[in-house]
């Protein structure tokens, strides 16, 4: 099997509400797949949520800069141009040692 791989997510032309709708079902998406994973460290007791919490202020910021090109684009009548992939590298399995 290869070890890197590429996949397109997402590739047209969209009208600004169609983008919105795209984009924001992706982005809190994965908001909530890391709020669940936060959950689950708080209710066993472990630590590490920490990378959870900041991946949520990334994606957070990253729905903020979206929503002001998106908001732009509505203003202007604009259309989008979006094309996403998304990369997947294979690693060696991690053993506990």
């Amino acid at each position: 099997m290869d070890d890197f791989n590429e996949v397109k997510l997402i590739t047209g032309e969209f009208k600004p509400g169609e983008a919105e709708e795209i984009l924001f079902s992706i982005i809190e998406d994965k908001i909530r797949f890391n709020s669940r994973q936060i959950f689950s460290y708080e209710e066993r007791g472990i630590d590490g949520a920490e990378r959870y919490n900041k991946r949520i202020e990334e994606l957070q910021q990253s729905k903020d800069k979206i929503a002001a090109i998106i908001n732009r684009s509505k203003a202007e009548n604009k259309i989008l141009s979006i094309e996403s992939s998304i990369v997947i590298k294979e690693k060696p399995e991690i053993t506990d040692n």
